[in-house]
């Protein structure tokens, strides 16, 4: 599967062109969370709100046009690595998985980082998800911290 297609949304001025694109990657950001992306019908304005906090979307299509892939990353700086990508979400279609398609979506990521100056792309894994970090450790990511969250109800 190499002839993948990929449209990189960077801010919301660019969302009224992709919007139905986006509410069609809706079913697939919703293997990943869906205890968290449940409406389908707000997809849309929660992506924009993402994009209007500086988030960039990207959209992974197939030669026949059908979406089985997005990322959704941010870049900035920080103290220890300068500038990074973090990569919050990253999803291919379950059903794609162990194909090759996430190599080639993590390198798409990679190339966007290095154009963009970063030194590192950074993300987080949940402790439950042993099979993406099986996925990350042999892309040569190395866990080189605890991530830590409070719930503040």
């Amino acid at each position: 599967m190499s002839d993948l297609h990929y449209t990189h949304i960077q801010n919301p001025q660019q969302l009224p062109s992709h919007q139905q694109k986006i509410q069609d990657a809706w079913h697939l950001h919703n293997q990943l969370r869906p205890q968290f992306l449940t409406d389908a019908e707000k997809y849309v304005d929660y992506i924009a709100l993402l994009l209007s906090e500086r988030q960039q979307f990207l959209i992974v299509q197939n030669e026949s046009g059908q979406i089985i892939g997005l990322a959704l990353f941010n870049m900035h700086h920080n103290t220890y690595q300068g500038k990074i990508l973090f990569l919050e979400d990253l999803v291919i279609d379950e059903n794609l998985r162990g194909t090759g398609v996430g190599e080639q979506v993590l390198k798409q990521c990679e190339h966007i980082a290095k154009e963009n100056g970063c030194s590192h792309l950074s993300l987080d894994s949940g402790v439950f998800r042993s099979r993406a970090h099986k996925f990350y450790f042999t892309h040569d990511y190395i866990a080189d911290c605890f991530h830590f969250s409070k719930a503040l109800a």
